[in-house]
């Protein structure tokens, strides 16, 4: 039975986090101003911050009759206040986001005091865009003003309520008017009493959308423009890397972590299976990345993972260890260690604190393997958002993520990172056996007649000995209906040829002359370079040109700010720009394809080269040597009259 849940090192002290000490004349004047009897909410970081140990009225939040009439002449109104906090908005102030909070109030409540109006509600938010119709206080603000509770909402802009035109038009003009609510914004003078101020909210609300989908646009191509060049613009470093202290957007190498890393991909170079190695992980208590991080200091969350997290567990009848860890994802040997238990003998009501564990998992494992961050290629965009009213984020296609190489000092070299991701990259499943080690030739042998994978049979006896034979799994699974490939292959067949046909490709590189083999790598050096030279200089000019007309329209708000131009005016031109910029941007995206396509061309000419050179005669394989040269072996239909079949390779060389 669970007792309790609790963290180590956790203070169960209610409010440890309050500031302490007398309050400034801010918040003595806030105070002064509320009247704490008629408040009824007040969000959390408001409480905080004013130190106010009020309950929250639940009641506010249940409908009841809103007959009230509002009108621009009764006084004592109820009045609530909302207040929003952005650093796109300039409201963080040095930094400081109680002194913003405080301004805010400050100017609200002083309005609040002129016109006898009464505070019963304060809902504050921090860091969330006005275009976001998902705010949680904001939410809270409209129930409250819906179930008629309030007469006023007041707020230091319309911007800061909202700036989606939508949500503009929905509430001031329509919810508002049937809940006989009135909106106020203080510093551009928005009033929904004035019935000819309503032409001015619409176009503050354009202009605020505009402004907001303008800079989003900015902010999207400055990242990228970042990106390209090969600077880092996510908040943590990957595992095996932290970010530089002198430079935030360049990695820097964790030793720690990246022996880690160094192990894995060690280990499954040498044959062994992401499930062999989380076996390793686990059993040696290597702490998961985001736990490692989270030890490091960083302020870096997962929702599915707790740190620390201990349950107090009072022992049931016929309990055993081994049940209680299975539960609560737990091992008997964390438990025994934990609470010092000599054997596993558990009685009943006995309490013990079971520690939970965060365990490697496969998944981690593989993703980690096909990192290219840690050969020091950065690999950003993976994800976008789909608009800037939208904040879901969307997957973005392989082929146009922005990819830097040699951004960073590398962890693993390319030679290992070679012989893993071309067992990985192989779209046939690579199954470990019961010992966790992967076969020679487990994914590598293909049907030739119907295309699916041979599998490996163990079961047959020959002459008193086991034998190892290799067979098509779909003619097996379909009893010979779908394929005619029915006679099996010896593996020790197999293993011949592949070292034979391996070797052969050796003796014809080192038959090449010496100047011929030169002159072969020089080219190799050497291709497509014009071409991505031609190419840089193209994104070069387009990259000046999509800030030319960026800055054009930065000067268009200007010249709408100050009348120079008409909306009808500005938006004709302002939608030309933004055209203009997207014909760029798609093009840019097209040349960083091309240039990604040239060097990837190289990179693998080069690494074949290497492969090559690395050996003369190769006497044994191992699953190394068979990774690095073939990439699959195609076992086709066996002729019993002229007693062959036919066998081909899929290099991942080219030798010609």
């Amino acid at each position: 039975m669970v007792i309790d849940v609790f963290k180590d090192g956790e203070n169960n002290t209610k409010n440890n986090n309050l500031i302490k000490g007398d309050d400034d004349s801010e918040i003595q004047r806030i105070k002064s101003h509320l009247d704490i009897t008629y408040i009824k909410y007040v969000s959390d970081n408001v409480k905080y911050l004013l130190k106010l140990n009020i309950k929250d009225n639940k009641d506010s939040f249940e409908i009841i009759n809103n007959n009230f009439k509002v009108t621009s002449h009764k006084d004592n109104y109820r009045v609530i206040l909302y207040i929003r906090l952005s650093v796109e908005d300039g409201d963080v102030i040095d930094g400081d986001v109680s002194k913003s909070i405080k301004n805010q109030l400050l100017i609200l409540l002083d309005e609040c005091v002129k016109k006898n109006w009464i505070v019963v509600g304060i809902f504050c938010e921090e860091g969330i865009s006005g275009t976001d119709d998902n705010r949680p206080e904001w939410n809270k603000a409209l129930k409250f003003c819906e179930y008629g509770y309030t007469e006023i909402i007041l707020c230091k802009s319309q911007s800061r309520f909202s700036r989606s035109m939508e949500m503009i038009e929905k509430y001031l003009h329509n919810k508002f008017i049937d809940w006989n609510v009135r909106f106020v914004g203080l510093v551009d003078s928005t009033d929904t009493s004035v019935i000819s101020n309503k032409k001015t909210r619409q176009i503050n609300g354009l202009v605020n959308e505009w402004q907001v989908e303008d800079q989003s646009i900015n902010i999207r191509a400055i990242l990228k423009n970042k990106q390209s060049n090969g600077l880092f613009t996510g908040s943590f470093a990957p595992y095996g890397y932290m970010k530089d202290p002198k430079d935030k957007y360049h990695f820097i190498i964790d030793e720690d972590a990246a022996n880690i890393v160094r192990k894995i991909f060690s280990m499954y170079a040498s044959g062994q299976g992401a499930t062999k190695i989380c076996l390793y992980l686990n059993e040696n208590k290597i702490p998961i990345p985001s736990e490692y991080k989270h030890k490091k200091g960083l302020k870096y969350n997962c929702s599915r993972i707790t740190y620390n997290k201990r349950i107090k567990y009072q022992v049931e009848k016929e309990d055993t260890l081994l049940e209680i860890a299975n539960k609560y994802q737990s091992t008997i040997r964390d438990i025994m260690e934990y609470n010092s238990m000599k054997d596993e003998k558990l009685d009943e009501g006995q309490i013990i604190v079971i520690p939970i564990r965060n365990v490697w998992r496969t998944n981690t494992i593989y993703n980690m393997l096909r990192n290219e961050v840690y050969i020091g290629t950065l690999i950003q965009h993976k994800n976008e958002g789909i608009s800037y009213k939208n904040k879901k984020q969307r997957a973005v296609p392989k082929e146009e993520r922005i990819i830097v190489p040699h951004c960073h000092e590398a962890i693993i070299d390319k030679d290992t990172w070679n012989i893993v991701n071309s067992r990985l990259g192989s779209n046939r499943k690579v199954k470990s056996s019961k010992n966790g080690e992967i076969n020679l030739f487990s994914g590598k042998l293909i049907c030739g007649c119907c295309g699916h994978t041979l599998y490996r049979d163990t079961s047959i006896q020959r002459k008193n000995k086991s034998c190892t034979y290799w067979r098509c799994r779909n003619r097996y699974s379909t009893a010979n209906l779908l394929c005619s490939n029915r006679k099996s292959i010896k593996e020790e067949d197999i293993y011949e040829l592949a070292l034979n046909e391996i070797n052969n490709q050796l003796a014809i590189y080192y038959d090449k002359s010496l100047v011929k083999r030169n002159y072969y790598e020089k080219m190799v050096l050497l291709s497509s370079q014009d071409e991505i030279e031609l190419l840089n200089k193209e994104k070069d000019k387009i990259e000046r040109d999509i800030e030319n007309k960026e800055n054009t329209i930065s000067l268009l708000y200007e010249d709408r700010a100050n009348e120079v131009i008409d909306l009808t005016e500005f938006s004709i031109i302002k939608n030309k720009k933004v055209l203009e910029i997207n014909n760029c941007k798609d093009r840019l995206e097209q040349i960083n394809k091309e240039i990604l396509n040239l060097s990837k061309k190289k990179t693998e000419k080069m690494n074949m080269e290497s492969v090559l050179k690395k050996y003369t005669k190769i006497d044994k394989l191992n699953r190394n040597i068979l990774d690095e040269f073939i990439s699959q072996i195609y076992i086709g239909y066996y002729n019993s009259e002229t007693e062959t079949r036919k066998i081909k390779i899929k290099w991942n060389i080219d030798n010609e």
